[in-house]
């Protein structure tokens, strides 16, 4: 926690800006790319579909482990993102938008709650994160994919202009601290062990 309130003050004084004011100048055609990545980080798809799954697993096909495995994931996601929206309105930092306003306003209004001053920390890198660490506790083989696919998220959201550095690295530090410890949990603990388990007996890894 020290470590990351120490990165997220370095940010503030030296990165956010000079970065916010770099995304702001890129060519119109990068932005448009990195606003379709950014949508891999809305929370609701996946709740939705993880949702599905678990009822699915556990009441379709009847593979109960599996189904905790996509409760986990999708805890994950609800803890973490419910983190950091209560985070938000606390220190109710201005986004990259209002550095460019008439007057331009950059820091943090605190205890205020509205769209342009939420940015801290980013919801969509804390949903990325999550998911990411989710998917790695269950299939660590494909850790690469996950990370990189959740570090494209957060690099989207100072590139479309929606939040500073300091922000999404917070919102990844909330994912993955938030995921692990849920994993470590005694409700998930043995779903999670469960396909290491099984590759070691049956030789490959079920689906969850």
């Amino acid at each position: 926690m020290l470590l990351l309130a120490g990165i997220v003050a370095i940010c503030y004084g030296f990165v956010d800006r000079p970065v916010a004011i770099w995304a702001r100048g890129l060519d119109p055609g990068i932005v448009a790319v990195f606003r379709g990545v950014t949508v891999l980080g809305s929370f609701g798809p996946y709740l939705a579909g993880l949702a599905v799954l678990y009822l699915a697993l556990r009441f379709h096909l009847r593979r109960p482990v599996a189904a905790k495995q996509s409760a986990f994931v999708f805890g994950a996601i609800v803890l973490s993102g419910l983190t950091v929206d209560l985070i938000k309105p606390l220190v109710a930092r201005w986004r990259p938008v209002a550095l460019f306003a008439d007057p331009a306003r950059y820091g943090f209004a605190f205890f205020k709650i509205g769209h342009n001053h939420n940015s801290f920390p980013s919801g969509h890198a804390t949903t990325a994160w999550a998911v990411a660490c989710a998917l790695t506790l269950l299939y660590p083989r494909l850790r690469v994919l996950w990370f990189t696919a959740a570090a494209a998220v957060a690099a989207s959201r100072v590139i479309v202009g929606a939040h500073y550095p300091g922000d999404v690295l917070a919102g990844a530090w909330f994912g993955v601290v938030i995921t692990l410890a849920l994993g470590r949990t005694a409700c998930f603990r043995e779903a999670l062990e469960a396909p290491v388990n099984v590759s070691r007996q049956a030789g490959n890894r079920p689906l969850a």
